[in-house]
C-alpha cells in the first residue's frame, strides 16, 4: 500500500494537532521525571535531559514531519508504536489502515 485512503488522510490531518499535543505531553512527563530527581546529580541529569530531547525530537519528526498521503501510513504506525495513538483513535481509521498498522507492529 503506497497511499492512505482519502478518509484516513483527512482524519490524520484532523487529529494531527491533538496527537502532537499528546506526544509533547509525553515528553514533558519524561522531562519532569529527570528534573524532579536531579539534586546531587545535576550534571548527569543535564546529560540525561539532553539525550532525552535528542531521542524524543527524532520520534516527533518520525511521527509528524512532512506528512503526505504516501507516507502517512508510516506516521500512523509510529504514532501507535510510541503510545501517542490510542486503540480508540486507531479504530477511527479504515480497516485497511488498521490492518496495515497491525501487520507493521506485529
Amino acid at each position: 500500500m503506497s497511499s492512505v485512503p482519502e478518509k484516513d488522510w483527512k482524519l490524520f490531518r484532523k487529529l494531527q494537532v491533538e496527537l502532537t499535543a499528546k506526544a509533547c505531553d509525553l515528553v514533558f512527563k519524561k522531562v519532569e521525571n529527570i528534573t524532579n530527581d536531579r539534586v546531587g546529580k545535576e550534571h548527569q541529569s543535564y546529560l540525561d535531559l539532553y539525550r532525552l530531547i535528542e531521542a524524543e525530537d527524532a520520534k516527533i519528526a518520525e511521527m509528524f514531519n512532512n506528512p503526505t498521503r504516501n507516507n502517512v501510513l508510516l506516521k500512523i504506525v509510529s504514532l501507535k508504536k510510541y503510545g501517542v495513538l490510542s486503540d480508540e483513535k486507531l479504530q477511527l481509521f479504515s480497516e485497511e489502515t488498521q490492518g496495515f498498522v497491525s501487520r507493521m507492529l506485529g
